[in-house]
């Protein structure tokens, strides 16, 4: 049983604090709990002056460019092949583009309407626990619960290893052009590249929101000259392939179902804010703004790049395409093509990048409402960064690339994505009755709550029925299995001792993990110079052109 401490107790072992509302239960110090938070009742919570917290540091351009950030990375370069193969004509193609922006929209704007009367870090979590909490509290908790569970332990970190591998792919066919890359390569760099984001977050959250704002200028920058590109395409006259409309266009609705996945998974992450949402500044009116001023440009993007992409290949050669942008940069750019890859990786890793640093917060989120153990609620005293929460996320990210199967993981995350969101969106709607008196900076129309809700469901059947896999069935089983862990820890509140409590928090600076990078930098370069070795050896082994010789 816990001895009897003050509300406002921390837990503090070197550099490190539990971030915890006041009002939560004590708990000793040697103890594990993952029965840490209870339900907060009240919005704002008043925390002790001495409580180290997350400090409110995003402004409206960060905002934005923090969405805009998550949401270009490599989809935009490789899913219109997806989008194509669905609905099999060019017009119908850039419906599904645009009609997937709002769809995004939509549900980022149910998400702001949300975020703001449950102002808080995590989304989801409280968006559900509170939300559907509002109409039966316990069902509330227990969906709270399972996303924390499929978030934290696969959701999350497998758009983190997608991502990552990603950039590992085209950052190294750009570099080795001439020559192929083994998949241990690929693998190991995207190990590294997730090392490097775990050491940049976990130092400093500027450094992080810097480098975010960075990265997106470089997207902007490359997407805007595919699109300047295309538009002189345009006005030399190649629009023949545009000229196809909707020839050929698909009569099957499942079809489209799946165009929309492709098209969905380039614009996830509009959600990314509301994530953050204790560290951005007047969330109440920068959260929608945010949304608002982001997503439509994203479209307007999204639509103009895949108008650039049909001035330079038709249908056929797009779907041939292994990478849609490097075909079109072979026509459009002639020789300077080598720089595209190079720029679509920088993109994928920028949505890394925040996709790790929204990922921590889920993790500290979910440890303070006691769905994780408590470990994972704590923050660097002096960096204000919720170290845990990284490692976490970044160690389960490295084990998901191993496998490097890109493909399975995208189709496990958009299939759990959609009913989680779909959930969240239903978190909306009770609390339209639940919350009537709560003043709102921005209000959805229910009809429409209604259809996106109905959109979820579709995106969530329709792949089902239409390919059915095996994966979707490991996906739904894998969210029920955290109900075994949901009654003895979080109903029953049983608590467990672990050592690993006071390695985490112990002011070791991570040690471990700075050797653990040292030796894959030294393996890596080891690995670059075999294949120098191999492409060395490759040259000299090639047949001589034989020349012949008269008499």
């Amino acid at each position: 049983m816990a001895a009897s401490m003050p509300s406002n107790f921390e837990i503090t072992s070197g550099d490190y604090v539990h971030r915890r509302p006041s009002g939560a239960p004590s708990i000793q110090l040697s103890r594990l709990s993952t029965g840490v938070i209870s339900r907060q009742d009240s919005l704002e919570n008043v925390i002790s002056k001495d409580e180290v917290t997350l400090k409110r540091h995003l402004g409206l351009f960060s905002g934005v460019c923090f969405i805009v950030g998550i949401i270009i990375g490599s989809g935009i370069f490789v899913s219109p092949k997806g989008v194509l193969r669905g609905t099999e004509s060019v017009g119908l193609c850039l419906i599904i583009w645009v009609a997937a922006g709002l769809v995004s929209l939509l549900g980022a704007l149910c998400y702001a309407e949300i975020g703001a009367l449950i102002p808080r870090n995590g989304a989801e979590i409280a968006y559900m626990k509170e939300g559907i909490g509002s109409v039966h509290e316990r069902v509330g908790e227990i969906l709270a619960y399972l996303f924390v569970w499929t978030s934290a332990c696969i959701l999350k970190p497998a758009s983190i290893a997608v991502l990552t591998l990603t950039f590992s792919q085209y950052f190294l066919s750009g570099i080795f052009l001439d020559c192929g890359v083994s998949e241990n390569v690929v693998k190991m760099t995207a190990i590294l590249a997730i090392l490097v984001l775990m050491n940049i977050n976990s130092i400093s959250v500027s450094v992080a929101n810097r480098l975010n704002i960075i990265f997106v200028i470089c997207k902007v920058v490359t997407i805007v000259t595919v699109i300047i590109i295309g538009i002189i395409r345009m006005a030399q006259g190649h629009v023949e392939n545009l000229k196809t409309g909707f020839e050929g266009t698909t009569t099957k609705p499942l079809n489209v179902a799946l165009a929309f996945y492709s098209g969905l998974w380039a614009y996830d992450g509009w959600n990314c804010l509301n994530s953050i949402t204790e560290e951005v500044k007047n969330p109440k009116r920068n959260l929608w703004l945010s949304i608002v001023l982001a997503l439509p440009s994203v479209i307007i993007l999204y639509l103009l790049t895949n108008i650039s992409y049909f001035t330079v290949m038709n249908k056929a050669t797009l779907l041939s395409s292994t990478a849609v942008a490097v075909t079109w940069g072979e026509v459009a750019l002639g020789p300077v093509v080598r720089v595209l890859p190079i720029l679509i990786s920088i993109s994928a890793l920028g949505s890394g990048n925040g996709s790790l640093f929204s990922s921590a917060r889920y993790c500290m989120v979910g440890a303070q409402y006691g769905y994780l153990p408590e470990v994972f609620a704590c923050i660097h005293k002096r960096k204000l960064t919720p170290v845990p929460g990284i490692v976490l996320q970044g160690v389960i990210a490295i084990g998901l690339c191993l496998p490097s199967n890109i493909d399975g993981l995208i189709d496990f995350f958009s299939f759990s994505a959609w009913i989680f969101y779909g959930i969240t969106f239903s978190a909306t709607l009770c609390c339209k009755f639940t919350m009537k008196n709560a003043e709102r900076v921005i209000s959805v129309p229910i009809p429409l709550i209604i259809i996106i809700i109905l959109i979820s469901i579709y995106l969530v059947v329709a792949p089902v029925i239409a390919a059915p896999q095996l994966g979707f069935l490991l996906a739904s089983l894998f969210i029920l299995f955290g109900l075994v862990f949901y009654y003895p820890f979080v109903y029953r509140k049983m608590e467990i001792n672990f050592i690993i409590n006071h390695l985490l928090v112990a002011d070791i600076e991570f040690i471990g993990a700075k050797l653990i990078f040292l030796m894959l930098i030294r393996t890596f370069a080891q690995w670059i110079n075999q294949i120098r070795w191999d492409a060395h050896i490759t040259a000299a082994m090639r047949p001589m052109k034989m020349t012949k010789v008269s008499d």
